[in-house]
């Protein structure tokens, strides 16, 4: 295995390395309290053979999932790129200071790095990450894997997902490359993802999918998910056994449960559980009058738990429990159809496409 090059700082326009491994920092404009003309370093890593596709793996963009950061490292590491017909770019911990603050969101802005896409360099720390993201990482890739592990707010059933698209090449190539990660099950979500990774990958021109690890699970779902998808796309040479996965639609408005009251709320359904309707997803306990009877959360259509809050304070308006429910017969023969989707067989995007560069008015510090 080649030598890294160690601790390189990638300006807003420098252009990213095609092969060899490196690691660094990119450096995102910030003006803080400390320091008028400062930088965050958002941690980058590259690792590249030859001539073939470009991954981008994203960790830490929910910055208290800790456990699918620590995968993210553990990948890059042990990518060797003489035995690579590609590249993988990977950020670590792509939200950095929500990253050392342990929390969903950055300390700073307040700003979900899923809901600040296509960003702005020039607004507050997060939309400058988002923006760098999108028009610097995610047009040189040609797949986008997004990796999530339990926070502080939610934890998943073990799954890969995706956001359904109208375009039908564009579903059909998400569908593809969520069956490639080999998880035992495919969540497909309706949801507006304009703000989000996905959006970006989207107006990219890159294929992306999530990917959710519980606590017990993660480290071994994401090493050995991801390594498949390295070998589905030609840029490895190793093999896993196929699963079958179960595909599951999150598509109904009472998929998502609530909290219609304050309080500290007691999980009873378990993920994985096959639930019913009038099952009750919880209570929802008000300790300031330990006799008062706690609100009792019921389930509103029968579906299988695939997302769980953990016991814990809740607001009125939190969630607390998602459903989903098995995919049809049609839904089902799609997800067959797409797996044997292959796309990656044009000159690598690297190449062929230019990056958009970063405009040349000067960044002043906001003193």
């Amino acid at each position: 295995m080649t030598a890294a090059t160690a601790d390189v700082l990638f300006g807003l326009s420098d252009p990213l390395p095609t092969s060899g491994t490196h690691a660094g920092f990119v450096k995102i404009p910030y003006a803080s309290n400390q320091s008028s003309y400062g930088f965050l370093p958002v941690p980058l890593a590259i690792v590249g053979g030859s001539v073939g596709p470009t991954v981008l793996l994203l960790a830490g963009v929910a910055g208290d999932e800790m456990e699918a950061q620590i995968a993210a490292a553990r990948i890059v590491r042990s990518l060797d790129p003489e035995a690579m017909k590609g590249r993988v770019i990977a950020m670590t911990m792509a939200n950095v200071l929500a990253g050392h603050a342990g929390t969903r969101n950055s300390p700073v802005d307040g700003q979900s790095l899923n809901k600040s896409f296509p960003g702005d360099l020039f607004g507050s720390p997060t939309s400058a990450i988002a923006e760098y993201i999108e028009r610097h990482l995610m047009p040189e890739c040609d797949l986008v894997i997004d990796l999530h592990s339990t926070g502080r707010t939610m934890r998943y059933l073990s799954c890969a997902t995706l956001i359904d698209d109208a375009d039908p090449d564009v579903q059909r190539r998400r569908l593809a490359l969520a069956r490639a990660f080999n998880a035992t099950n495919i969540v497909r979500f309706r949801s507006f993802d304009y703000r989000s990774t996905s959006g970006a990958a989207r107006r990219s021109g890159a294929t992306r999918i999530g990917v959710q690890a519980p606590l017990d699970d993660a480290m071994d779902e994401i090493l050995r998910g991801f390594d498949s998808v390295l070998a589905w796309a030609g840029i490895v040479e190793t093999s896993q056994a196929a699963v079958a996965p179960r595909l599951l639609l999150a598509h109904r408005d009472h998929d998502f449960v609530h909290a219609m009251s304050d309080g500290i709320f007691e999980p009873i359904a378990r993920l994985g559980d096959e639930a019913k309707a009038g099952d009750l997803a919880g209570y929802i306990h008000d300790l300031t009058r330990p006799m008062a009877e706690p609100v009792a959360l019921r389930l509103a259509a029968d579906g299988v738990v695939i997302g769980t809050r953990e016991a814990g304070w809740v607001r009125r308006g939190d969630c607390v429990l998602l459903l989903a429910e098995d995919g049809d017969l049609a839904a089902r023969e799609e997800l067959d159809e797409a797996a044997d989707l292959r796309w990656l067989t044009a000159p690598n995007r690297r190449t062929a496409k230019p990056r958009r560069k970063v405009t040349s008015r000067k960044y002043g510090g906001g003193k």
